[in-house]
């Protein structure tokens, strides 16, 4: 049996902005404008969430606020393998923070509200 790629990736941001502002500057960039959503459907319960409604080669996005866990005002970006499309399956990880970061690093280059964070 083949395994599946599992592939996943997490880059940490700092930023004041809204969640709502971070997340159209990072999809502008990673998703072709694709709009993040669902904030009232509170999917993380202690922190802000939002979401790319539609999964991306059967990837799900979400930025997540990290106030109240650590000292700083920041995001953190999480892609991970919806669960029902390769649940039964051998998986193959296959990490994307570098790449993630340096997309990011170049994509918000001129926007110095938004940090990315190694």
């Amino acid at each position: 049996m083949t395994d599946i790629p599992f592939f996943t990736g997490h880059v940490n941001m700092q930023s004041d902005l809204p969640i709502e502002e971070v997340g159209k500057e990072v999809s502008k960039i990673l998703f072709g404008g694709l709009e993040f959503g669902g904030k009232e459907l509170e999917i993380c319960e202690e922190v802000p969430a939002i979401f790319i409604q539609s999964a991306i080669l059967g990837l799900q996005v979400i930025l997540q606020g990290t106030s109240g866990f650590d000292k700083i005002n920041g995001y953190y970006l999480s892609i991970t393998p919806l669960d029902n499309i390769v649940s039964d399956k051998k998986r193959s990880k296959f990490g994307l923070e570098n790449y993630l970061y340096e997309l990011l690093k170049v994509g918000l280059f001129e926007t110095p509200d938004i940090l990315v964070l190694r």
